[in-house]
């Protein structure tokens, strides 16, 4: 018999990942885990549906893609989708910040064994092809763990397991939607000059069947040119479910019959017109997205509409410096600047003057290091955040610092 125990046993299939989705051949998803703070459940399930149709994984195979515009995220993160059975495959991602370079849908490992054309080349061809080895060598040996759970694979391989486990998660959501109320709530909110952020959330109930909307009508971010600041759908889904599963505790059991009850309406011209070729908006977009979701649920379950808490957008960008052997990471928004595996640099200065935040780096390395740079480009943002190498203005590209070069920050929303 089916029971609440089954989702341990799919924890355990993938403890070795952050962040792991695994689903049947038809694409509906038997189990979830999200751990990084971007979120990618939906954009899982879409390279698993693009990968089924172009390649067809069979036992065994692992197939690797970054492509922002075709189902990935960012460069850096890599997606691995792979074959437990027929019936039961596993799709996981991961970061790696070196990679700058799209890696479209490639059968990396196939039959269990690692390509040797396709190891020469994506891995053979890198300068520090040590650090490319030791990342997807540690990816495909998190994998094979995997093969030590073959008799629950096969268990839940079966159509009779998948259609029982369904029920369980199904009667879970009806039980822990019963406490909550119904109800709709609608948040606009402007964004930086002329962009307007809109969402509107309903929680109803019809022929005896709850049902969740989201709303995106009305949102306006796309301007053509430099300006345009949009990513994929799929990027603002995994958002919004990660964030509706987390209120209602629904995390252990986020399954098929999920999200069949939610109903997202992102019209294509608004936060979701078209994927980033290089990802630059999607953790920003997603982190905005979340908060207005959750302050929407909020307010429906809220008991005092009227002492209601006005809605304040906390801003995050990621700036990411990689050289060959080091990567920094710098968390940059309205509150606050968070540095990360500061190595390589000296803190020289750093001040707060109502809400803006500035600070002053100093490499110290004597190698030369690698600064890709994004999110900080368009011309009426350029007041508010801004990047500078030695008093020089720095937008979109990738600039090399050596010894003694300054980077100063200035971030405002």
């Amino acid at each position: 018999m089916i029971s609440h125990l089954e989702s341990h046993k799919f924890s355990s299939i993938i403890s070795h990942f952050k962040n792991a989705s695994i689903v049947n051949s038809k694409g509906e998803l038997l189990f979830s885990k999200d751990a990084d703070p971007f979120k990618t459940t939906t954009s899982r399930l879409v390279l698993f549906q693009i990968a089924k149709k172009y390649l067809s994984p069979n036992i065994g195979d692992v197939i690797i893609s970054n492509d922002p515009e075709n189902g990935g995220t960012s460069l850096s993160r890599i997606y691995f989708i792979s074959c437990l059975s027929a019936n039961l495959f596993l799709i996981w991602d991961s970061e790696f910040y070196p990679i700058d370079f799209k890696i479209p849908l490639t059968p990396f490992v196939e039959k269990g064994k690692i390509s040797p054309f396709i190891w020469t080349a994506l891995i053979e061809a890198q300068s520090n092809k040590e650090q490319y080895a030791n990342f997807f060598e540690k990816e495909v040996s998190q994998f094979n763990t995997v093969n030590k759970f073959t008799e629950f694979i096969n268990e839940a391989s079966q159509d009779d397991f998948q259609k029982q486990w369904f029920v369980v998660c199904k009667n879970i959501f009806v039980n822990h939607f019963e406490s909550k109320a119904f109800g709709q709530s609608e948040l606009s909110y402007k964004y930086k000059t002329d962009h307007l952020l809109k969402l509107k959330t309903e929680v109803d109930e019809k022929q005896n069947q709850r049902f969740f909307k989201v709303d995106f009508s009305g949102t306006s971010l796309t301007l053509p040119g430099q300006s345009q600041i949009s990513c994929a759908s799929h990027v603002v889904e995994s958002g919004l479910i990660i964030e509706f599963s987390k209120y209602y505790d629904l995390e252990k059991y986020l399954s098929q019959p999920i999200l069949d009850h939610i109903k997202l309406v992102l019209p294509p011209k608004s936060i979701v017109s078209n994927a980033h070729k290089a990802g630059e908006f999607n953790f920003e977009l997603q982190k905005m997205a979340r908060q207005m979701m959750k302050y929407n649920l909020t307010q429906i379950n809220s008991q005092t509409k009227k002492t209601e808490k006005k809605f304040s957008l906390y801003s995050t960008h990621l700036l990411q410096m990689t050289s060959d052997d080091e990567t920094n990471l710098f968390f940059l928004s309205n509150s606050r600047i968070q540095f990360e595996n500061l190595i390589s640099f000296t803190q020289k200065t750093l001040q707060n003057t109502e809400g803006e935040y500035k600070a002053c780096l100093v490499y110290n390395a004597e190698k030369p290091i690698t600064v890709r740079v994004s999110g900080i480009s368009s011309e009426e943002d350029h007041t508010k955040r801004w990047l500078k190498i030695n008093k020089d203005s720095v937008k979109h590209g990738t600039f090399s610092l050596k010894k003694g070069d300054e980077l100063i920050f200035n971030w405002k929303i």
